[in-house]
């Protein structure tokens, strides 16, 4: 056998055999057979289940649902709050907003009173004056004076009065103060006309009537008093 592997060829090696030589072919080992190798096998995929697909979108959906309904409830929850707070914050707004206006109409209805007393004062002030002042006259001079003066007087009050705004709670009195003015002008007057006239009984019949006029007006101021109370 060749000492070379790689050496195909085989060499017949001569034996001397009883004087006869002998051409031994060499020992040829058997050839030895290739051994298959097994090829790995791939393992076998279990095929899924037909219902395996329908489970996992179930599960999807379910976990979808789950989300946006809870996305949902937030956002419902969210909008009822707002809604809560919006028709609170309205209701608030809206109160205040009465509270103002009903603030707004007192404070006009108390400026009108206010009005109104301040001009019944300062008219009725002089013509209570004027009044005093000519009863306590002692010659035709004086007496004149005064009454025209009180004339002037009760005239303004009464024109003040009439282009004055009038609250409705002294309405009785101002329509009482109306008529207990208009009275003493009327009774001025005639004291006026009997004294131009040098005619006495005039001029007496006029201060009787201006008397009760007077306290007429007095009377009303009463009046007004308890209903501004």
């Amino acid at each position: 056998m060749s000492a070379n592997p790689e050496v195909e060829e085989i060499v017949t090696l001569p034996v001397e055999t009883n004087g006869h030589i002998v051409e031994l072919a060499p020992e040829v080992e058997p050839a030895t057979e290739p051994v298959a190798v097994p090829a790995p096998q791939a393992k076998t995929r279990r095929a899924r289940p037909p219902w395996a697909a329908t489970a996992a979108l179930g599960a999807v959906a379910l976990i979808a649902t789950g989300t946006l309904g809870y996305v949902a409830h937030a956002a419902a929850e969210q909008r009822d709050g707002l809604y809560a707070r919006l028709v609170t914050t309205t209701v608030t707004l809206a109160s205040t907003q009465d509270q103002l206006t009903a603030a707004q109409s007192d404070a006009r209805s108390k400026k009108v009173t206010a009005d109104y007393v301040a001009m019944y004062v300062a008219d009725g002030g002089r013509v209570q004056t004027d009044y005093e002042v000519l009863n306590d006259c002692s010659s035709f001079s004086t007496c004149r004076t005064g009454s025209q003066q009180l004339l002037a007087d009760l005239q303004k009050f009464q024109a003040d009065r009439t282009a004055a705004v009038v609250p409705s709670a002294l309405s009785a009195s101002d329509s009482s103060l109306g008529d207990a003015l208009s009275a003493a002008i009327a009774a001025d007057a005639e004291i006026i006309s009997g004294m131009d006239s040098g005619n006495v009984d005039k001029f007496k019949d006029g201060f009787d009537k201006l008397q009760a006029a007077m306290l007429n007006v007095a009377k009303a101021e009463a009046a007004l008093g308890a209903e501004l109370k």
